[in-house]
């Protein structure tokens, strides 16, 4: 008896892959795994700047607390009035519609909590004559600043990072409280809240963080940053301050932190084929998919000769970027950008004052005096921060910067 061919017993171990793909595929109209909204700082993050943890710790200290992914005008249909709303630090702030229906609600005796996102902090709510908006420059200098130890002065002053810095960026306050247990408080800030009928609840200097106002028969808390409820916070002891400013609004009963502002703020390009609505649609698909590439994978007759056409430099577009800037004569974008990415490879924003621990074995590679090295990087990220760089001394520059990234990677340097 003949036996099959080694490319038959393949093509048939093939057939059953494709039937377990499919059965795979199946079974999720009826069970899809959950997933979160997508945004890197939602109660679904486990990350420094999420707030997965202080999610945790208002599920521990209430009688009950969830999430809502709900348009908000359907939740408040079905909120009682002793609930608390929490939006800590949306992806996007409420429509003019949602503000009146959130203001409605909270006018008859609902509770409501709104912290702003670092990253946008500005937002406008006319009928409470409330605002959030950035710090100006002399709140900046005169906000109060956290005491640091001379180690900790050294190692800010030496960090190569503070040289990109932006002018909105999170400042270390000290701040004081009216919570009797909690008299003072580190706040990370970019912003304040301007309210001439609130009560302070967190002042920073002369600025405030946070207000409580009531508003017919309900209340309102806000706050100038939602850093205080991240992960990082919860580490840092931040979590008997952040609890008492959610207990502000009311008893500690009933919580409703809200993700539908971030699932409809985030972008969603991958993320929306996985939506509930959606979500049947792209099971389809996929099956379709899986079915189209069984029915490809089975050739029949033999292969078509392809039409190989003629291909254009395939780094055509590199040359017409470099044309551009060498007219236009100004190396600066090319250098920060370079500089900017060697940054990120060295990893030197998270060895603040111990850069040695990077540049020491680049130095040793080199041949060089790790001071000669540091010094350099300062000198040329000083540099791409001017208006201007002859385009020969961006050349020079970054000569020697690759010299210096490629003695970063061990196994890709070469002595010469």
């Amino acid at each position: 008896m003949n036996q099959p061919s080694r490319k038959k017993r393949e093509r048939r171990n093939a057939g059953w892959f494709w039937l377990a793909a499919l059965c795979l595929l199946l079974p999720l109209h009826l069970w899809f795994p959950e997933f979160g909204t997508g945004a890197l700082d939602d109660s679904y993050s486990s990350s420094a700047s999420g707030k997965k943890a202080f999610y945790l710790l208002l599920d521990h200290e209430s009688f009950q607390t969830e999430r809502n992914r709900t348009p908000l005008s359907v939740l408040l249909q079905s909120l009682d009035y002793d609930e608390t709303v929490c939006i800590l630090g949306p992806a996007r702030y409420p429509s003019p519609l949602e503000w009146s229906s959130l203001l409605a609600w909270v006018e008859e005796g609902g509770r409501l909590v709104i912290s702003a996102n670092p990253k946008h902090p500005q937002f406008q709510v006319e009928p409470l004559e409330l605002s959030v908006e950035y710090l100006d420059e002399v709140e900046r200098e005169n906000m109060p600043r956290v005491e640091k130890k001379e180690d900790d002065e050294d190692k800010e002053e030496s960090d190569l990072s503070l040289l990109m810095k932006g002018e909105h960026d999170l400042i270390e306050a000290q701040a004081s409280t009216v919570f009797p247990d909690v008299p003072s408080l580190v706040w990370d800030t970019n912003a304040r809240v301007t309210s001439a009928t609130g009560q302070a609840l967190v002042t920073a200097g002369e600025t405030q963080q946070a207000v409580r106002l009531h508003h017919g028969l309900g209340t309102v808390v806000v706050s100038a940053s939602s850093e205080i409820f991240s992960n990082q916070s919860m580490v840092d002891g931040g979590s008997v301050a952040a609890f008492r400013l959610i207990e502000a609004a009311g008893p500690p009963e009933y919580f409703v932190v809200d993700e539908s502002l971030n699932a409809s703020g985030t972008s969603k390009v991958v993320a929306l084929l996985i939506d509930p609505t959606f979500r049947p649609l792209t099971i389809q698909l996929l099956i379709t998919l899986l079915i189209f590439g069984w029915w490809r994978s089975n050739r029949i007759g033999p292969i078509l000769s392809s039409h190989i056409l003629p291909r254009h430099n395939i780094v055509s577009h590199t040359d017409n970027v470099g044309n551009l800037h060498y007219k236009k004569a100004n190396g600066r974008a090319l250098l920060f950008a370079y500089i900017k990415q060697l940054f990120s490879e060295l990893n030197l924003r998270h060895f603040r004052g111990e850069e040695h621990r990077v540049l020491d074995p680049i130095a040793r590679r080199l041949n060089e005096d790790p001071k000669q090295i540091k010094k350099f990087l300062k000198q040329a990220a000083q540099i791409a921060k001017s208006k201007k760089v002859n385009r020969h001394q961006m050349g020079e520059l970054i000569r020697k910067l690759s010299k210096i990234r490629q003695a970063a990677s061990p196994g890709k340097y070469q002595k010469k």
